[in-house]
């Protein structure tokens, strides 16, 4: 077996202390480099410390071309959006150093918006004028929604809405079409559906619209227009919906009315009570009636028995006071006839909704129907005009929203086939004051008459006026005075 090499003890002192060898040996270099600078130079030897300070400093503040980094471009000031702006425009000598570029990708988070829901206001519509000889009435036609009809909004899944209500309307005039519109009435209360304009002139035209106002807060929040993203938006003006109408022209100085006409078939003559009203300047409407025959002048009569007939004749002002008028219209009956005529009449039909009962709309109908009437002939500074009394239009039965009077009609299923009443029948009643008026001055004339033949009936007939006719116009407000003068000096004659 062989013997184990034995290890040089040299190489085992090197391994174990050729660190300090080396460091001792550089620490000898040292000391001998010293003492050669030192010993060697005659001169003081912090001088070359000195120097070799200087010229490092003057060296570390030099710039060396070579040591420079190229010029650049103000990367800062070019880059506007640095999240999404390409730079392309680096020179070849600039891409010296390395730069990022940030790219955003992906999709935002998606934010679940509520819609609001939108609030709704019904409309005020139907928008209608009516012309009087010193007045134009204006009206308009507008309801709540109901409680049915408020359940029903806020069941619906698609389109549910709240209900809110109209708290003011707002009127307006056009004169003329000049296309100004004057205020008449601001903030009219919701429950007034009617307003009178007293400030009109005659031959004048006019034009009425109604805006409708809410200022619930629900509907300044959400009454606005419907937004597909955010639902309801908001409605700061409050504003609901706006109706014009349709331009109507005043009447003249004069408006006549026929009723009441008549003619025996074996009298020559036809008659008819004429009601005429006159637009007096300075005193608003003034108004006479009197019974007119064929050929009369329309105004112009006998103030009493054998007295010139005038067209100027004393009435109450609205204040009261007796003042005299010219009643002249410079019109003339010329003939008062009855016939009989077919006619078209209009009708609406209401049709309900089964399930609930309630009016959902109606159907128009035409029917032709005889129609007994008169025709009255009478001729002014217009022309000639023909009209029918009582007029055909009175049959029509068109409901409220079709431009007729507001009529009240029975349910299908209320166990009755009778039809509603006409609402633009002549009133019974009317028809009967109107008679007895016409009576009064038959009978006043026929008193004025006896007063030269027959004094003794003429006592009687102006005592029958006070008696039985005292409460008609004719005597209680026109006939009074003359009448008990008649029966003063009548009476005397008597005894």
């Amino acid at each position: 077996m062989a013997e184990p090499k034995k290890v040089n003890p040299a190489v085992t002192f090197l391994v174990n202390n050729g660190e300090k060898l080396a460091l001792g040996i550089a620490v000898l270099l040292l000391v001998v480099f010293a003492f050669l600078w030192f010993g060697m130079s005659a001169e003081d030897p912090t001088i070359p410390l000195e120097k070799i300070a200087t010229n490092l400093d003057k060296e570390a503040k030099t710039s060396h071309q070579d040591k420079t980094a190229p010029n650049t471009e103000n990367w800062q000031a070019k880059a506007v959006n640095p999240w999404s702006t390409l730079v392309t425009s680096a020179r070849a000598g600039d891409n010296w150093g390395g730069f990022l570029v940030t790219s955003a990708v992906g999709k935002g988070v998606k934010k679940d918006v509520i819609k609001k829901i939108p609030v709704l206001v019904p409309p005020v519509s139907n928008l209608v004028t009516e012309v009087a000889i010193d007045s134009n009435t204006v009206s308009w036609t507008y309801r709540d929604f109901t409680t049915q009809e408020v359940q029903k909004m806020a069941r619906d899944k698609e389109k549910k809405s709240d209900a809110a209500k109209v708290t003011s309307f707002t009127l307006e005039r056009e004169v003329n079409g000049s296309g100004k519109w004057e205020v008449l009435g601001d903030a009219i209360d919701a429950k007034t559906l009617t307003y009178v304009d007293s400030k009109i002139e005659p031959k004048q035209k006019y034009n009425y619209r109604i805006t409708a106002f809410s200022n619930d807060k629900t509907y300044l929040e959400r009454g606005g227009k419907i937004d597909p993203e955010t639902g309801a938006t908001a409605n700061p003006s409050g504003l609901v919906n706006m109706v014009t109408g349709t331009p109507v022209q005043t009447l003249g100085i004069w408006k006549i009315t026929f009723t009441n006409p008549t003619k025996q078939a074996d009298a020559p003559k036809g008659m008819v009570y004429v009601k005429i009203e006159k637009f007096e300047r300075g005193v608003g409407k003034v108004e006479k009636a009197h019974i007119h025959y064929d050929g009369d002048s329309l105004g112009t009569w006998e103030e009493s028995a054998g007295a010139e007939p005038t067209s100027k004749h004393r009435v109450a002002s609205k204040t009261g006071k007796s003042i005299e008028v010219d009643f002249n219209t410079g019109a003339t009956l010329i003939s008062v006839n009855p016939v009989k005529i077919v006619v078209d009449v209009k009708r609406c039909k209401p049709i309900f909704d089964k399930s609930t009962g309630n009016k959902t709309g109606c159907d128009q109908i035409i029917e032709k129907r005889n129609f007994d009437t008169a025709q009255i002939i009478y001729k002014d500074d217009e022309g000639t005009h023909k009209i029918y009394v009582p007029s055909p239009s009175s049959l029509d039965q068109l409901c409220e929203e079709h431009g007729g009077r507001k009529m009240t009609v029975a349910r299908p299923d209320m166990g009755t086939d009778k039809t509603p009443d006409d609402p633009n029948k002549p009133d019974p009643k009317e028809a009967a004051r109107l008679k007895k008026e016409a009576d009064a001055e038959k009978l006043y004339d026929d008193a004025e008459k006896a007063m030269e033949k027959n004094k003794a009936l003429a006592l009687t007939y102006f005592q029958k006026l006070l008696k039985e006719y005292l409460d008609t116009d004719f005597v209680g407000k026109n006939k009074k005075a003359i009448i008990e003068e008649r029966i003063a000096a009548l009476s005397k004659k008597a005894k």
